[in-house]
């Protein structure tokens, strides 16, 4: 692993590798990344409350887009055998 005051794995400026500082830069990492996903999933969250609110506006938009959809789907035209 690359340390961040050496530039390199220790060997080639007369340092040792560390794999104890190694684990800890990996496990604060790891503990960044999980903070970042659960960001990630209460920002889902809420936008999903958002587009599926259970309050009558809410119904109607998602009726609406189910519309929207199945009027798209069948206004295309079918593909003959021979279209490239």
């Amino acid at each position: 692993m690359i340390h961040r005051n050496t530039g390199s794995h220790g060997s080639m400026t007369g340092h040792h590798p560390d794999p104890l500082r190694d684990a800890l830069d990996l496990q604060h990492r790891v503990r960044s990344l999980r903070a970042l996903l659960e960001l990630q999933r209460w920002q889902i969250e809420v936008l999903s409350d958002r587009l599926y609110s259970s309050d009558p506006g809410g119904i109607a938009a998602k009726r609406l887009l189910a519309l929207k959809r199945s009027e798209t789907e069948t206004l295309q035209a079918p593909r003959a055998v021979n279209d490239p």
